[in-house]
C-alpha cells in the first residue's frame, strides 16, 4: 500500500513556470524558424543569378566562336550580325560586351527569361526594356534598376564593358 506521504503530484505553480520556461523558449525560437522562407528566397535567386551568369558565359562564348566580337559604336544596319544560334531558337546580343539582350528587337529572338526554368506562379518575371530583366518575389512598381527596395534578380544587358546581374534582397 502507498502512503500517502510518498505519492506526490504537480503543484499549479510548477506546472505554470514549465509553461512560461516553454513560453519563452518558444518565442525565441520561432524567428529563427519564420526566417527560413526569406532565406530560401534568397538562395533561389542565388540560383537565377547563376543560371543567367552561365547563360552570358554561353551567349559570349557561341557569338566569338561565329566571329563577333565587341565593338564599340552600334553597327547599325549591321546589329543583325549580332544574333547567336543555340539550337532551339537565337539571341540577339549587346554589339558591346556579346551579352544575350534582355527583350531582342530582332525578329522573334530568346529573351533572358526564356534560358531560364522558372514557375511563372512563383515569380513575376518583367522585362521593362531590352536592357534590363527583372526576376524575383517582389519586383517594385518603377522597375528601376537604381532602387535597392525588393527581393528580385536584376540583369542589365548593356554593361560596359561587361553586362552584370545583381541580386536585390532587401525584402526577402
Amino acid at each position: 500500500m502507498v502512503n500517502s506521504s510518498q505519492a506526490r503530484g504537480f503543484t499549479l505553480i510548477e506546472l505554470v513556470v514549465v509553461i512560461v520556461i516553454l513560453g519563452i523558449l518558444a518565442a525565441t525560437a520561432a524567428p529563427k524558424f519564420l526566417n527560413l522562407s526569406g532565406d530560401a528566397k534568397v538562395a533561389t535567386l542565388q540560383a537565377i543569378k547563376g543560371t543567367m551568369e552561365s547563360t552570358i558565359k554561353l551567349a559570349q562564348a557561341k557569338a566569338r566562336v561565329s566571329g563577333l566580337s565587341p565593338v564599340a559604336s552600334n553597327p547599325g544596319a549591321g546589329q543583325s550580325a549580332y544574333v547567336v544560334d543555340f539550337g532551339f531558337g537565337s539571341a540577339e546580343v549587346d554589339f558591346r560586351n556579346l551579352c544575350p539582350e534582355s527583350s531582342a528587337e530582332l525578329g522573334n529572338q530568346l529573351d533572358m527569361k526564356d534560358f531560364i526554368d522558372i514557375d511563372a506562379q512563383s515569380f513575376e518575371p518583367t522585362v521593362t526594356t531590352n536592357q534590363y530583366t527583372f526576376i524575383g518575389y517582389d519586383i517594385p512598381s518603377s522597375s528601376s534598376p537604381l532602387t535597392n527596395q525588393g527581393c528580385y534578380v536584376i540583369y542589365d544587358s548593356f554593361g560596359d564593358p561587361n553586362c552584370t546581374v545583381t541580386i536585390v534582397t532587401e525584402d526577402c
